[in-house]
């Protein structure tokens, strides 16, 4: 079976910055909308985002008890979204 196709989309992101320079994403706003309360999450260190290969900061994060990656890259924040 294939895997549905991704896109990557560009959101905002509500985040608490610590004074040791960690970063823990609390919420992701779409701009259609929707917001989403990020339960939990972990900086997953730099990683590659399958759908444009590029590396950029990745965080585990747990929504409505579903594990995904958020994406931090140059103060930008993105997610892969089905098609």
């Amino acid at each position: 079976m294939n895997s549905p196709s991704r896109r990557k989309q560009y959101v905002e992101v509500v985040a608490t910055h610590y004074i040791d320079g960690s970063v823990r994403p609390q919420k992701i706003v779409f701009a259609a909308g929707p917001v989403y309360e990020i339960k939990e999450s972990r900086d997953a260190g730099r990683g590659k985002a399958r759908t444009t290969g590029e590396i950029a900061r990745r965080f585990a994060v747990k929504i409505h008890g579903k594990e995904t990656w958020l994406y931090e890259d140059g103060g930008r924040w993105f997610v892969e979204m089905k098609e």
